[in-house]
């Protein structure tokens, strides 16, 4: 595989301009688990003052697509299920975990959450389907 996980922890987040322009940077990585957080700034709330719907995405998509390749493939989203259950407002970090549901040849499978670190509820909740390139 090349490199291990702390490695691939820090060239991610030294090295991927999406994640650095969203505040997101990876904490924690294993073969089926991975751990990303986010401080919230202005620039991350909705019109209401919350943390953003299309952040909390992107955090569990981000996480989903960290554990799906750390298996030294190349991937792609192919599809995802998303679903919001709580709004959250004035916090200052959030936090997303995902972990694969089933990895396959071409197609893997992984389901990520997103949530307050502080006492663990649950912001937002996924499913996500990855295409591997080779």
């Amino acid at each position: 595989m090349g490199m291990n996980f702390d490695e691939q922890v820090k060239r991610v987040n030294e090295t991927n301009k999406f994640m650095l322009h969203n505040g997101i940077r990876a904490v924690e990585l294993a073969e089926d688990h991975a751990r990303i957080e986010a401080v919230i700034t202005e620039d991350s709330e909705n019109a209401m003052g919350g943390v953003h719907g299309g952040l909390m995405f992107v955090m569990a998509e981000v996480a989903a697509g960290l554990v799906t390749r750390n298996d030294g493939r190349k991937y792609v989203t192919l599809d995802s299920s998303f679903r919001f259950l709580n709004g959250a407002s004035q916090v200052e970090r959030v936090e997303a975990e995902a972990s694969i549901v089933k990895r396959g040849r071409t197609v893997s499978f992984s389901r990520a959450r997103v949530y307050l670190p502080e006492n663990g509820k649950t912001l937002a909740e996924g499913d996500f389907t990855f295409y591997c390139l080779g």
